[in-house]
């Protein structure tokens, strides 16, 4: 029987599969886009923020259910120009290239105390609340921009693990970067992993640009016409078009998205790289 692409639910049975490459190079150190904290340092609270939600989401009443495997990369390179690529995960997973979500659970590197700033209901008053936050990936800006080196070892691992989950929903890579690739174009590379499939389709590459500037940031475009410069329409043209499901999924969020849509945003702030992140990873069945 005919099932339309990108619609196997998640199971344990038939599992997801989550990268995340993130840009580790010197100028992560500079100001996100609106505000005054390192690239890095907001990066590194949404992920960690989205792997603690994602936990929780697969906990039941036996535990947390083992229905997704994850990895997260950072690429940079040493003081030779030589390229770094290794897993981001930090504690008892590091070094690990794909990891459980039950291991993610059961292992962060360790508790962090943080404020949360809430607003009093009556007064609008403004106040402080410490709350407990699992940590598994830390922040780090050194080097350059290997991003070529980095689509080519996220190829090798999804096509490994496509080959042991033929029947799962396609696995979904979203790369976060600042830069311009230094080794190379990576078009190519992307389009090598975007060539990728499982029997329910391609695999899935989201492309987010973290910026310095304050102008406002744009997402999920159809066309690169009217985008500033070269590293804008490489990171378009990197992108895989939105399925059915997930354009359906950004309308009903809000996204006005035109045909052909594209996994893309440009110019992130931090609001904008949250809804990134959960729109490119929260649309497969299952995990809704």
């Amino acid at each position: 029987m005919y099932r339309a692409p990108y619609t196997q639910s998640i199971s344990r049975q038939n599992k997801a599969c989550f990268l995340f490459l993130l840009d580790q190079s010197f100028s992560m150190e500079e100001p996100l886009g609106n505000s005054s904290n390192r690239k890095c340092d907001e990066l590194v609270t949404a992920i960690n923020g989205w792997l603690q939600n994602m936990a929780i989401r697969a906990s039941g009443d036996e535990g947390i259910k083992d229905w997704m495997d994850i990895g997260v990369f950072g690429y940079r390179t040493d003081q030779q120009a030589n390229p770094i690529i290794e897993s981001a995960l930090q504690g008892s997973l590091a070094g690990r290239m794909l990891v459980s979500i039950s291991e993610i659970g059961a292992a962060p590197a360790r508790i962090d105390t943080r404020m949360q700033y809430l607003p009093d209901e009556e007064t609008g008053e403004i106040f402080q609340i410490p709350c407990e936050m699992p940590i598994w990936v830390d922040p780090r800006a050194e080097g350059g921009t290997p991003m070529c080196h980095m689509l080519y070892l996220a190829h090798q691992i999804l096509a490994d693990w496509i080959s042991q989950h033929p029947r799962s929903f396609p696995p979904i890579v979203v790369h976060i970067s600042d830069g311009e690739s230094q080794d190379g174009n990576p078009i190519p590379y992307a389009d090598a992993l975007k060539s990728l499939a499982t029997e329910d389709g391609n695999v899935l590459l989201f492309n987010c640009h973290l910026s310095m500037t304050a102008a406002d940031p744009f997402m999920f475009p159809a066309s690169d016409h009217g985008l500033p410069d070269e590293l804008a329409r490489a990171l378009f043209h990197m992108s895989s078009i939105l399925p059915e499901p997930f354009f359906r999924h950004g309308q009903s969020e809000g996204f006005p998205l035109q045909l052909n849509a594209r996994g893309m945003a440009f110019n992130a702030d931090m609001v904008c790289l949250i809804q990134f992140l959960n729109m490119g990873t929260q649309v497969a069945p299952g995990l809704r």
